[in-house]
């Protein structure tokens, strides 16, 4: 969809060096004659989706809700947003969660024996 030639693999990888020892976006634009918009797609693409793959490891477990998994990633992005990424992953299945506290024995034996209800 742009209107200029595409980075080539050197350009890509100068690029990212560049930014690597901390040359800013505008000043990597100016020096390699690009735009600052493929220059951020162009170490945009380095980082990955690291990010996503810890969110759907941790995801995985099922220990965890979404907004505790934003909290113990660290991500900046809202509940929502990461729900929606986790609808999007294939083998992860949406099961609403039990909050109830299960009964203890004890429990058990008052419900029994609560007066004015005959158990047999």
């Amino acid at each position: 969809m742009g209107h200029g030639k595409a980075l080539s693999e050197q350009e890509h990888w100068f690029i990212v060096g560049l930014h690597c020892r901390g040359v800013s976006l505008h000043e990597i634009a100016r020096k390699t004659g690009r735009s600052r918009t493929s220059v951020r797609n162009a170490f945009k693409a380095e980082r990955g989706d690291r990010k996503k793959t810890a969110l759907v490891r941790a995801a995985a477990t099922g220990e965890f809700f979404t907004a505790e998994l934003k909290t113990k990633l660290g991500i900046k992005a809202s509940v929502r947003t990461i729900q929606r990424v986790l609808q999007s992953v294939d083998h992860l299945v949406y099961t609403k969660t039990d909050r109830t506290l299960p009964l203890t024995a004890a429990h058990k034996v008052a419900r029994i024996l609560k007066p004015g209800k005959l158990v047999i």
